[in-house]
């Protein structure tokens, strides 16, 4: 990977965790959807009692037991979705006794990421024949909308993630795809034709 790759990686990378923290600290994309729960400690007594491993639960859930055969899982499966339809529904990230944060830890992982993706979208922007600034960074802009059509997406569709949050995900990953874009395609130029 040649030099000009690299900076283009690194300063995509700064452009969109800078473009991030906007996103997150300034604009309200980052709660977009998002709400606290009305008896935030009566729900934390519940789930102590109630859940013991830390894990990524969701409910009503399928009862599903071992050696069920393919029948009783369809039948399992049904019966959830049915509950599903007139009882509450949900999914939480549970760890019973807490776990450690650390924000400065966090940013940095956020920050090697950003770069590291940037860094990828530098390499495949050199390999094509893309000759126009604008086009370049249309191509970057473009690579944006992957992360929301295969994950976002999915979980609106399939958990009931309010379009709220949907729309604003969307809103972060493009546009920041975008300002990295502008960066990388100021340095990295056209591959062979």
């Amino acid at each position: 990977m040649n030099r000009k790759i690299l900076l283009a990686g690194l300063l995509g990378g700064l452009a969109l965790f800078l473009w991030e923290f906007v996103a997150h600290e300034v604009l309200p994309l980052g709660e977009a959807g998002i709400r606290a729960l009305p008896d935030e400690a009566a729900v934390q007594t519940v789930i102590k009692q109630a859940v013991k491993d830390p894990a990524f639960y969701y409910f009503p859930a399928p009862q599903f037991q071992p050696g069920m055969t393919s029948e009783q899982q369809r039948q399992a499966m049904e019966k959830s979705m049915q509950r599903a339809a007139t009882e509450p529904t949900g999914m939480m990230i549970v760890y019973p006794q807490g776990r450690p944060f650390s924000f400065g830890g966090s940013l940095a992982i956020q920050f090697v990421s950003d770069v590291a993706v940037m860094l990828l979208c530098a390499a495949l922007l050199s390999c094509t024949s893309l000759a126009g600034y604008l086009t370049r960074v249309g191509f970057v802009t473009a690579m944006g909308l992957i992360p929301s059509m295969r994950v976002d997406l999915p979980y609106w569709n399939w958990y009931g993630f309010p379009t709220p949050y949907l729309a604003a995900q969307v809103t972060v990953h493009v546009v920041g795809f975008c300002i990295g874009g502008l960066v990388l395609a100021r340095l990295v130029k056209a591959g062979p034709k």
